[in-house]
């Protein structure tokens, strides 16, 4: 935690150490350092009950990073609604081997959940897009990560973070003009496809691939095909691949390591869309 002694530094100096989140929250402002592993990142938690507010606070986020000292594009990975999870791990490194740095966020723990797939969703969407904004922002400091290349991988209800990422309506509430929207987003089976909003082929930054279960049956595949649909019809770099069988066993269960590895092997069928903008190593 950073500490200030107000009465020894001009207001405006004061207003600027403020403003960077160091006299309240003690998480991590740059990683100019070339830090990896876990360290806090500052956010904003947004309210799920109408006599709740809007409140500064911290998630924690971990990197790793491929083998070497060139700079490397980047992607931000976004948990389901059970919060971080072993197969995780087991994505992080994969990205890596493939060339990529990798950003887990944990979008729950410091805010006192442990998961949301039953119950009263006490996690609301705009914290985790406030989460994701900002930890591209944080990202793009560090010196092997190439800034202009940092895309996004979610699962379920991250893949409904990371679906409405891509809409420039909120980018425009939740970005604040220091980057440019990521120039990619992966979403494994989403939740959210349903959600119509307004002025929603106003899709920005770069391609939008759904990766979905032809027999998931929790998060179905219709809703997402019509989702794809509806924005193409407008021009906009979207598709969806589709997996036989399930893309995931989410029924409230930690995946198995072994469960992962199928999902691990699509996310090499993101190369064949390199031509449509999706491959960010180039």
């Amino acid at each position: 935690m950073c500490k200030v002694q107000p009465a020894r530094l001009p207001s405006v100096v004061l207003a600027l150490i403020v403003l960077a989140g160091c006299a309240t929250s003690g998480g991590v402002v740059t990683l100019a350092d070339g830090r990896t592993g876990s360290f806090p990142i500052l956010t904003r938690t947004l309210p799920t009950r109408p006599e709740m507010v809007e409140q500064p606070g911290t998630i924690m986020g971990s990197l790793s990073l491929p083998a070497g000292r060139d700079r490397v594009p980047a992607v931000i990975v976004l948990h389901s609604c059970a919060g971080v999870t072993p197969n995780l791990t087991e994505w992080a490194h994969e990205l890596n081997r493939m060339g990529y740095a990798a950003l887990v966020l944990d979008s729950f723990t410091r805010r006192g959940v442990k998961e949301i797939c039953t119950g009263h969703a006490s996690v609301n969407p705009g914290s985790r897009l406030a989460d994701l904004f900002r930890a591209q922002e944080l990202l793009a400091t560090h010196p092997r990560v190439d800034p202009q290349r940092i895309g996004v991988l979610a699962f379920s209800h991250g893949g409904w973070v990371a679906l409405w990422a891509s809409q420039a309506w909120y980018q425009r509430r939740f970005m604040r003009g220091t980057l440019a929207a990521p120039v990619a987003f992966a979403a494994f089976y989403p939740v959210g496809c349903n959600v119509r909003l307004v002025d929603e082929a106003d899709v920005s930054g770069g391609a939008v691939r759904i990766f979905h279960g032809t027999a998931d049956d929790w998060t179905t595949i219709d809703h997402c095909r019509e989702w794809v649909a509806r924005r193409r019809a407008a021009g906009k770099n979207v598709s969806i691949v589709r997996v036989r069988g399930r893309a995931a066993r989410i029924r409230h269960t930690v995946l198995r390591s072994a469960a992962a590895l199928p999902r691990r092997r699509e996310l090499v069928r993101m190369q064949d869309h390199a031509a449509a903008g999706w491959d960010i190593r180039r």
